[in-house]
């Protein structure tokens, strides 16, 4: 990630992004982005995996397993979120431990197009190397093309569907090994 230093803990700065695990008092802002990614895609007319209103509960577990994160920038104003955690079997099956799971990474629509969702995979990856993991891999709806070509375009290849759920989603995997 250019510009910035990785730190110990798991937190991540550059100039302006400061990624820190979340806690049960970030919960209501973390709500506030997820709620205002998914009101942006309605009226875009885009397609939206998760409810709106997010129910807090849901969210509860990533927080208990500190798999939550939220990504601030100068000053404290939170910018995104992004939960990365260590196994994914609904949507990948059981795999080995070679991988961190991106999921319901959301950037504020007021930050879009400043660069915070790479910044934020970035972080991932790195994450995720650190913990000697070879792979990064997220999901997203399987009619989602704007989506699939930011994914291929942050280093992402696809890696077929799956159902889970009701929704068809298609699978992204980045190699870090490379």
């Amino acid at each position: 990630m250019s510009g910035g230093t990785v730190a110990s803990g798991g937190h991540v700065a550059t100039d302006e992004l400061r990624m820190r695990v979340a806690r049960p008092i970030d919960l209501p802002e973390i709500l506030e982005i997820l709620a205002d990614v998914s009101e942006w895609e309605v009226e875009e007319g885009l397609p939206h995996p998760w409810p709106n209103p997010f129910p807090a509960s849901r969210l509860l577990p990533s927080i208990d397993r500190e798999e939550l994160y939220l990504a601030d920038l100068r000053g404290g104003v939170g910018a995104g979120t992004v939960t990365l955690q260590w196994s994914d079997a609904p949507f990948w099956g059981e795999r080995p431990p070679d991988a961190g799971y991106v999921h319901r990474l959301a950037v504020r629509r007021r930050h879009a197009g400043r660069g915070v969702g790479r910044r934020i995979l970035e972080w991932a990856a790195s994450e995720t190397q650190a913990r000697g993991r070879a792979y990064v891999r997220l999901d997203c709806l399987e009619d989602a093309p704007r989506l699939h070509r930011y994914y291929e375009a942050a280093g992402f290849s696809p890696r077929g569907t799956v159902t889970v759920g009701g929704l068809r989603c298609a699978l992204f995997e980045r190699s870090l090994t490379r």
